[in-house]
């Protein structure tokens, strides 16, 4: 099985003195297309709005942000979307509790007014710092409601106002529960390390508790972090995740793992590898899973490079016919007449603002069509075109056997 392009890419949004990094797609219960972007660098507080499409992608609405800083987005049967900001504000007065900004809204219909609430995760397993070691360039006005509110007065200073070194970034509906995954410094680790927990929610996500220790970052000798997470055919989760280490470790290679109980308890972490191609392994920042309609899984990952790969068998242990995006998309370049020296390309290690920050967006569309969107760094679409400070580009492809 492999992703078969159905189009050359297509730039969806652009700006030639902003930014767009780090898109998130979600599928919401209307059918609806939720695009979720940075709208700025790659830095704490950086802002971050929405745009929805109800047509697949050919349309899109004017940006919208709900929460400052949207990670994680659910859709409830009844059309209720929550929406869960990264950033989480330590309470003083239960410091082994965060509250983080959530917001409750009904996308498509006449009356959405969204309804902003303090979401509270209970995570005594994590570190916190202070607010003071976290500025770095952008208005923290969004996030002044919660620590005003917590702490009851405004004259508090930059050291005394804790951070939650914790995000969720993924969950499913378990019946009526939410569970989740999340990642944060763990503060049994002598080394700093990261670990990921599983979490769950009895009440629609307006609070947390930890279920289980997901994986631990001292177990791996390495900072497990930024997962994706879904539930296969038969009951199973299943969860693709980065993990950073030393390069003799690890290599930041992509791992997964599966739980027959809920979350409750994990199998070990293994290195992802492709049945059909021994030489390429999977890597290494934030991977978007999804499954399809007849259980096929895909995962997107990047960076170096963005990639597509699936699972026609659905359990996670079958990986193949790997897709190289960066590759069309210099290919498309080249076809739009783009000169070389002007495509992306990566000079150096880490210089995303030549490239891309290789996180990229996916989701469904029908039983064999996936939606895939990516950002690009001072980008060139064709021969004649300006260049353009940051954009994002979408490409639509189809699963053939």
């Amino acid at each position: 099985m492999q992703a078969v392009p159905i189009y050359r890419p297509v730039t969806i949004d652009s700006t030639r003195t902003g930014e767009r990094w780090f898109p998130r797609l979600h599928r919401h219960t209307d059918d609806s297309l939720l695009l979720y972007t940075s709208h700025g660098n790659d830095a704490a507080f950086s802002p971050g709005q929405r745009i929805r499409s109800v047509d697949n992608g050919q349309t899109w609405s004017e940006p919208v942000a709900n929460v400052p800083r949207s990670v994680w987005q659910h859709s409830f049967d009844d059309g209720e979307l929550y929406e869960l900001d990264e950033v989480g504000v330590v309470d003083p007065n239960t410091p082994d509790t965060a509250v983080y900004w959530g917001a409750r809204s009904f996308p498509g219909k006449m009356v959405d007014e969204p309804q902003p609430e303090f979401v509270r995760i209970h995570l005594p397993q994590v570190t916190h710092g202070p607010l003071q070691s976290r500025i770095s360039g952008y208005p923290m006005h969004p996030w002044r409601e919660i620590w005003n509110t917590l702490f009851g007065r405004i004259d508090m200073t930059g050291d005394e106002i804790q951070i939650a070194s914790f995000c969720i970034t993924t969950g499913v509906a378990i019946g009526d529960r939410l569970v989740a995954l999340g990642y944060g410094i763990d503060n049994t680790s002598e080394a700093g390390r990261y670990s990921v927990w599983t979490m769950a929610s009895d009440d629609r996500g307006r609070t947390w508790e930890t279920i289980g220790a997901a994986v631990t970052g001292d177990a791996m000798e390495a900072s497990p972090c930024e997962a994706d997470l879904v539930q296969l055919k038969d009951g199973r989760l299943y969860s693709v995740m980065r993990v950073d280490g030393p390069p003799d470790v690890c290599k930041a290679w992509l791992y997964h793992m599966w739980s027959e109980n809920d979350g409750k308890t994990w199998s070990k972490p293994e290195p992802m590898s492709l049945a059909d191609d021994t030489q390429h392994q999977p890597h290494s920042v934030w991977p978007r899973l999804r499954i399809m309609e007849d259980g096929t899984l895909v995962v997107i990952y990047g960076r170096p490079g963005k990639h597509l790969i699936c699972d026609p068998g659905g359990t996670g242990t079958q990986w193949q016919g790997r897709f190289d995006l960066t590759a069309y998309e210099k290919e498309t370049q080249t076809l739009m007449g783009v000169p070389e020296e002007l495509q992306i390309r990566r000079q150096l290690p880490g210089l995303r603002e030549d490239d891309s920050s290789d996180y990229l967006a996916i989701e469904t569309v029908g039983p064999r069509e996936l939606i895939v969107v990516y950002d690009a760094q001072n980008y060139v679409e064709n021969w004649n075109a300006r260049p353009v400070s940051s954009a994002l580009r979408m490409l639509r492809v189809r699963l053939e056997d």
